[in-house]
């Protein structure tokens, strides 16, 4: 059983995840920065 594969899978999952929540946050701080932000 390709027990790596499924780690590999696994992680794949969660750093796309994480890469949402970091992309959010950072176009966040740009939209203040530049006082576009949303109410």
């Amino acid at each position: 059983y390709p027990l790596g594969f499924w780690f590999a899978h696994q992680g794949s999952i969660y750093i796309f995840i994480a890469l949402i929540f970091y992309y959010a946050k950072k176009m966040n701080e740009i939209d203040r920065r530049f006082d576009v932000h949303e109410d």
